[in-house]
C-alpha cells in the first residue's frame, strides 16, 4: 500500500492513538515503541494533519504541510480565554 491510501485510510481516532505513542514512546496499552515504529508513527501523523486537520494548533502540520507555529501573545489568548476551574480549600 502507497503512503497516500494509507494516510487517507487513517481515522482521526487512530491518528489519536499513533500521536500518543509519538509523544510518549509507547502506545496507549503501555507497550513502548521501537524507534522505526515512533518514526513511522510521527511520519503518518505529519502527513495525516497534512491533508486532513484543519486545526491551527502550535506546533501541528496544517493543511498544505505548512507548520503552525504560534506567537506567545497568540498562545496566552487561547489560554486565557478558555475558563479555568478554579477550586477553593476547605
Amino acid at each position: 500500500m502507497e503512503w497516500q491510501q494509507m494516510i487517507d485510510s487513517l481515522t482521526p481516532e487512530l491518528v489519536e492513538r499513533l500521536q500518543y505513542g509519538v509523544e510518549t514512546g509507547k502506545w496507549p496499552d503501555g507497550t513502548p515503541l521501537t524507534d522505526e515504529q515512533r518514526d513511522s508513527a510521527m511520519q503518518a501523523v505529519m502527513l495525516w494533519q497534512a491533508r486532513h486537520d484543519d486545526q491551527h494548533q502550535h506546533l501541528t502540520v496544517g493543511s498544505g504541510g505548512q507548520l503552525n507555529q504560534l506567537s506567545k501573545a497568540e498562545l496566552k489568548r487561547q489560554f486565557v480565554e478558555e475558563p479555568i476551574t478554579r477550586l477553593k480549600p476547605e
